[in-house]
């Protein structure tokens, strides 16, 4: 037995020294413990952007985007996987997570059940698949960064630099000129409309610079499918050396990583030299639309209604805001997301969007509503519908603000008409404004 275990002799104490042992024992206890300071485990805050690599799995390594919603022990939330998508609720004691995320696979739902612990910034646990087996994962606060080594990363000005292939352009976003995304053309017949809106849904004290209603003609002209794309801008910028949109704060490295999402953050002169750009390379004469053409072809042959569907909003119409839709309004940061129920809207989220996510307008025209506000050839003038020609107006002469129309991610229905009219210093570069063009008819 080694000398330190060894036990000591027996020593016999009286009755009285115990007492007072046991008294100055208890004493020194309840003071140490009222004096000591009270250590708490330490509790972490959930909510917000998130992204998960998974390490090891059935499928190999992938990536999840995930966004929580933490209200006490209870989070709910969004995950976004390579091919699916869906919402989950779970519980959080502020270190330890667990959630149920049903996904759908190939028309098939599957259920993962996620287990991690939270430290600070990060996590890392499991996910349980059941009969498919088991994969392990590492959490990042934040949006994924994009990782680049500076010139080995070209600008995406191309079909190729944008991960599009080139073959199948034509059916989604336009024709390859010269390996450049030349925006697709729908040709628009022309006719005669009804221009504004007076309608009982209308908010007067919006909606009074475009409440007087007038029957305007309209010559034929083409326009954009589409709204122009990051990749279609940056291929502008890097032929002209023009400066590049910088991206919205927390956005990520919007113009690469997401080429296909309309461009934002230009102004009005930016998306006016797009189009002399564009007339250049093409040797058709391009332009921005006037607000008088963007609404006839928004309606799409429809009069008198406020969306393409009717006059009641539809739930994922458009990439606009749902936080006001049911009867009670839902937390503003999360607006995009969630309606007043609880349910996920299944494409709308708090940014844009990628081009044609949404259906349709009846003449193929896709985000006339949503994803962003439009840049128009007009200069704004309140007053303007009611001394207007009736026949392809252009707006005033001059003017100190721009005409923007079609709503972006970040504007509620009630506000999002055909006829809404908004107009902003053609200087500004924001994260909700973007274009689409026009030319002349075949």
């Amino acid at each position: 037995m080694a000398s330190h275990l060894k036990q000591r002799p027996y020593k016999f104490v009286t009755p009285a020294v115990t007492l007072s042992a046991v008294r100055l024992f208890f004493a020194g206890t309840i003071a140490a413990l009222y004096f000591a300071p009270i250590v708490a485990a330490e509790k972490y805050s959930l909510s917000g952007e998130w992204y998960f690599d998974v390490l090891t799995s059935p499928n190999g390594p992938g990536r999840r985007e995930v966004l929580f919603l933490q209200e006490g022990d209870r989070v709910i939330g969004f995950i976004d996987s390579n091919s699916a998508s869906g919402r989950f609720v779970g519980n959080f004691d502020g270190k330890h997570l667990e959630f149920t995320a049903v996904l759908e696979f190939g028309g098939q739902p599957m259920a993962a059940v996620y287990t991690a612990e939270v430290a600070g910034d990060k996590m890392s646990g499991t996910i349980e698949y059941g009969l498919y087996g088991q994969a392990t994962f590492a959490g990042f606060r934040g949006r994924r960064p994009v990782h680049s080594s500076g010139t080995d990363t070209p600008l995406v000005g191309s079909a190729r630099d944008a991960g599009i292939d080139a073959s199948s352009v034509g059916d989604f976003f336009g024709t390859a000129t010269d390996d450049v995304l030349i925006p697709e053309m729908l040709t628009v017949q022309g006719g005669r409309f009804r221009m504004g809106n007076n309608g009982p849904a209308v908010n007067p004290d919006y909606g009074e610079d475009f409440a007087h209603v007038h029957t305007v003609e309209i010559s034929a002209f083409r326009m954009s499918r589409f709204l122009v794309t990051n990749a279609q801008f940056l291929a502008f910028c890097a032929a002209t050396g023009r400066t590049p949109p910088i991206p919205p704060k927390g956005w990520g490295n919007y113009l690469h990583q997401y080429p296909n999402h309309p461009v934002v953050k230009v102004n009005a002169p930016d998306a006016e030299a797009y189009t002399n750009w564009l007339s250049t390379i093409s040797g058709e004469s391009y332009r921005l639309p006037t607000e008088a053409e963007w609404e006839y072809a928004a309606r799409a042959g429809i009069d008198g209604k406020n969306y393409i569907f009717g006059d009641t909003w539809k739930i994922d119409g458009a990439n606009i805001s749902i936080w006001r839709i049911g009867k009670i309004p839902d937390r503003d940061g999360w607006k995009t997301w969630w309606d007043s129920e609880g349910n996920r809207m299944s494409k709308s989220r708090p940014m844009t969007t990628r081009v044609g996510s949404f259906p349709p307008n009846n003449w193929g025209f896709y985000d006339m509503t949503g994803n962003v506000w439009e840049w128009m050839h007009d200069w704004y003038q309140a007053d303007y519908y009611a001394v207007s020609p009736d026949k392809d107006p252009m707006g005033p002469p001059s003017g100190k603000e721009k005409v923007l129309r079609g709503c972006s991610w970040y504007n509620k229905p009630d506000v999002c008409f055909h006829a809404t009219r908004d107009r902003y210093n053609p200087e500004l570069r924001l994260y909700y404004n973007g274009f689409r063009v026009v030319t002349h008819p075949m």
